[in-house]
């Protein structure tokens, strides 16, 4: 099996959380269906075309996670009034009806940086296009990080073979599915338990999954059947 990776960063990012209310806070990491959405942003495909053209996409993001700060979001709640047919000479500006808006506190990622690796066993011909776009830096869409506004950056990095590895003890890095795991201890690492979105509906409904995840983006060792080596790294996908 054929796995790309690629460098995805920004200068921001926000991932809004399936719980959040009106203190929208993100999670920590890009989730699975962020990269599926970013991944549709570079071939091409509509926002609700993605849940089934890329059903089957194996994913596996590594990095540590970004520092967070507070931010608030000025939110329209009416359109903007019309602009008049005839401007006075003495006119003022801001004349006219007064606009509703609300400050909403987000919660943004610092200069988020993350190593994206994707395959897709299922569909060839997709994933010789997203290798082509990624490597000649020829996206459909802008990339960004979550939010359309965070404008990110995608730099090819490979392709390279990915073998399956028997059930054995391994160090793995980046985020992985907890049920697929036995997690091991071992000093000096900060592996936290984490929900995050797996998969998506045309409807746009979200199925959420447990992962685990080593906060400063280090391999960390677990028991599992479910590894794959790429290069010289052991990953596992979701």
């Amino acid at each position: 099996m054929d796995v790309l990776s690629f460098r995805w960063h920004a200068k921001y990012g926000h991932f809004l959380k399936a719980e959040a209310n009106r203190n929208a806070l993100t999670y920590p990491v890009p989730p699975r269906t962020a990269v599926l959405g970013l991944v549709a942003a570079i071939i091409g495909l509509e926002k609700d075309q993605l849940a089934l053209d890329l059903a089957g996409t194996l994913v596996s993001v590594a990095g540590a996670v970004p520092r967070k700060f507070w931010h608030k979001v000025k939110l329209r709640k009416d359109p903007p009034a019309p602009l008049p047919w005839e401007v006075r000479r003495n006119q003022k500006g801001g004349e006219g009806a007064p606009e509703k808006a609300a400050l909403v506190p987000q919660e943004w990622l610092l200069q988020p940086e993350f190593v994206v690796s994707v395959a897709l066993p299922e569909k060839p011909e997709r994933f010789a296009e997203l290798v082509e776009r990624v490597r000649d830096r020829r996206w459909h869409f802008s990339p960004c990080m979550g939010l359309s506004e965070f404008l990110a950056d995608v730099e090819f990095l490979g392709v390279e073979e990915g073998q399956k590895l028997p059930k054995s003890r391994l160090w793995v890095g980046g985020y992985c599915l907890a049920a697929e795991v036995r997690l091991f201890g071992e000093p000096g690492l900060g592996v936290q338990l984490i929900r995050l979105p797996r998969h998506v509906s045309p409807d746009r409904v979200f199925t959420h999954d447990s992962y685990y995840l080593e906060h400063r983006g280090r391999p960390f060792p677990v028991e599992t059947e479910a590894a794959w080596q790429v290069g010289e790294r052991v990953l596992t996908f979701s």
